[in-house]
This record gives structure tokens, C-alpha cells and sequence, in this order.
């Protein structure tokens, strides 16, 4: 039996471990699925809320702010009410008036975690809805992407036309290949600042989203084609430019996938202002017991630090030294890591071999250019 409040979330397949994955104690009390990309139907979302009101103290829908999950959830809420179910909707990212507004990404998994702490203490729905509102309305995404994410079954003529370029990267690219904001060519350290001027230039008034007035948690969420490696070093790059660019330092930090999309090849930022003026302690809540499988807890962020204090600096990625011409030419490297994976010794090999001589003789050269 469930003698709390009943926090439900859902959307299109294809986000996982969002919706299905965050569905366990302390998290969502159930999640309502549609196809890849493609809302639930209203009578499905209904169904989940009279059967959860069945054994709660009310419902909390928490949905991102897309047209048709808007639509259908908010249909099945009022038919909910009618049938005299205690019942409350958030749409995260939505604003009042203007625009669509923001999508609502990554950051949604924030909000909802907030709630259901909340729900697991007990506490009434209007107090979890407020403490919920507050934590959408002071949390700030943006995704990038490398490419558009290719919908199984779906032929290439179906995909936006605007697709992305060779080399270059979309900011502000939605996770159902929404159109983003621009294009950039940049390594990942100008992506990173970039990225972090649309959530946080006070300049800016159009795509400035969060006002920093307290302690922030960062989020870097991976869309699902990232690396756990890839992903450690990007979460490394905020972290420095937030400090650096905005005197930030992150009093959390969650690094990992949370919200993808099908196996894109990006990642989004999200931070989260821990409101001063808040009943409830935010960042206690995010800390609160949970039994998820797409959940993992926030860490501090020495824990960042000393992880990064362990491996010395690489000049060779050093962008403010200037590049000196080679005195050696590695050339074929490729043409060796093939030789590599078919004449390896006795066995074919991973082909790696090009490349380990390539840069075993880069050290060399550099070390001597130094």
C-alpha cells in the first residue's frame, strides 16, 4: 500500500533510463510509455492515475513541455478530477504567456526526484507541487548535439532537413531532434563556453534562462552515444569554465545518463539553483534515499578535484600554447593499425598499433621541442 502521494511521470520511449528507469522507491510511483518519440494516449495516462490514486494521498504528474505529452496529460487530469481524484499537473519549462518556452530535458529528472523525497516524507500534494514548481522554475538546460538521432523504422527522409554538418555541433538541439539555436565549429572547451553563456549571460535577456543568487548543482547528462570517458572529461570542462568564466563552484555534481535520446551523439548541461528562500532543503532532498535503476546520487565537488589532481597535466591539449612545426612527420598511421588487426601475432589484433606509435613518437617530439 502506498500512503503517500503518487508522483507520475511519462512520455515517448527512446529517453531511457527516463521514465521507465527512475520507477522505484523513493522515485516515481509508476511511469506511462508511448512509442519511440511519440506521447501516451490520454486513456493510458488515465488508467495510471485512478489505479495509483487507489492506494495514495493524491497524484503529481510531472511532465516535460512538449505539445502532445502537454495535451494528454492535461486531458487525463481533468477527466481524473471529474471522477473525484485529487490530482495535480506540472509542466516543466513551461512559462505563462509568450512563447512555447523551454523544452523542459534533463533538468525534469531533478524536479522529480525533489518531489518523490518529498512524497516519501508524507507531505502533502500542494506542498510537494509548490516545492516542485520552485525547482523547475530555478533549473536551466540546454543540449548539443553532434548529429541527428536516426528513429528505427523511420527512412532519412524523415528527419529534419536542417540536418548537422560534418564538424559541427547544435546548440540548444532538442531531444527529438528538435532545431536547435545554432550551429558552432569549436572543440569541446569553446562548446562548453558557449553553452554555459546561453544559460548564464544576465546580458542576454532572450536566452538567459537562470538568475545564480545561491549554491547550484551541476548536471551532465549523456543523449546516449557518449562515452563514459568522453563524458568524465566533458563534466571536467564545466566544471573549470564555471569557475573560471562565473566564479562558480557546484556544491554537486551528477555526471552520467539520465535522460538520452536513443543513442545521440551529445550531451546537455543543467544546473539547478538551490533557492535560498525555499521551506525545503533542495539539495537534502536530492540526497534522499532512492532505489532506481537510472538514478545515481550526486557527488561533492572534491570528489571532482581530487580525481582530476591525480592525472598530470598533458601539454599536447594545452590550447593557449602555440604549435610548432614537427620536425618528424608520422604519416600511415592507419594504414599500420590495419596491418595491426589482420597480421597480429598469431591472432588479428585490435589494430591499435598505428596509433600507439603515432603518439609514442608525438611525446618524443614535443618532449624534445619543450
Amino acid at each position: 500500500m502506498c500512503y503517500h502521494v503518487a508522483v507520475i511521470s511519462g512520455g515517448g520511449s527512446g529517453h531511457e533510463p527516463t521514465f521507465t528507469g527512475l520507477v522505484g522507491q523513493g522515485f516515481l510511483t509508476t511511469s506511462v510509455a508511448g512509442t519511440i518519440f511519440a506521447s501516451p494516449s490520454t486513456e493510458q495516462i488515465l488508467h495510471a492515475i485512478v489505479k495509483c490514486s487507489e492506494t495514495s494521498k493524491g497524484v503529481l504528474a510531472i511532465v516535460m513541455n512538449y505539445t502532445v505529452d502537454v495535451l494528454n496529460f492535461g486531458v487525463a487530469v481533468e477527466k481524473a478530477r471529474t471522477m473525484g481524484i485529487e490530482v495535480d499537473m506540472l509542466v516543466v519549462g513551461r512559462s505563462k504567456g509568450g512563447k512555447v518556452g523551454r523544452r523542459g530535458i534533463a533538468g525534469t529528472v531533478l524536479v522529480q526526484k525533489i518531489a518523490c523525497a518529498l512524497a516519501a516524507q508524507g507531505r502533502s500534494l500542494q506542498d510537494i507541487a509548490a516545492a516542485a514548481r520552485l525547482a523547475a522554475a530555478n533549473t536551466a538546460s540546454i543540449g548539443v548535439s553532434l548529429t541527428h538521432v536516426h528513429v528505427p523504422g523511420r527512412s532519412d527522409t524523415s528527419r529534419n532537413p536542417t540536418e548537422v554538418n560534418k564538424g559541427d555541433a547544435e546548440l540548444g538541439m532538442g531531444v527529438h531532434n528538435e532545431t536547435g539555436s545554432s550551429f558552432e565549429k569549436a572543440g569541446i572547451a569553446g562548446l562548453v563556453k558557449k553553452t554555459l553563456k546561453r544559460l548564464l549571460d544576465i546580458d542576454d535577456k532572450d536566452r538567459s534562462f537562470l538568475q545564480v543568487s545561491a549554491p547550484i548543482v551541476l548536471m551532465v547528462n549523456n543523449l546516449g552515444g557518449v562515452s563514459v570517458l568522453e563524458l568524465d572529461a566533458i563534466t571536467a570542462v564545466v566544471g573549470r569554465h564555471l569557475a573560471s568564466d562565473y566564479n562558480i563552484c557546484p556544491v554537486r555534481v551528477l555526471s552520467g545518463t539520465y535522460m538520452t535520446s536513443l543513442n545521440g551523439m551529445g550531451f546537455s548541461i543543467t544546473l539547478l539553483n538551490l533557492e535560498a528562500s525555499s521551506r525545503h532543503d533542495l539539495l537534502e532532498l536530492l540526497y534522499a534515499p532512492a532505489q532506481a535503476v537510472g538514478w545515481s546520487a550526486p557527488i561533492s565537488p572534491e570528489a571532482w578535484r581530487a580525481a582530476e589532481a591525480t592525472v598530470p597535466h598533458n601539454h599536447m591539449m594545452d590550447e593557449e600554447k602555440p604549435k610548432m612545426r614537427p620536425l618528424i612527420q608520422i604519416e600511415n598511421a592507419a594504414d599500420v593499425g590495419t596491418y595491426d588487426a589482420v597480421f597480429g601475432y598469431k591472432y588479428p589484433c585490435d589494430g591499435n598499433c598505428g596509433i600507439g606509435l603515432k603518439k609514442g613518437a608525438e611525446a618524443v617530439l614535443h618532449h624534445v621541442l619543450d
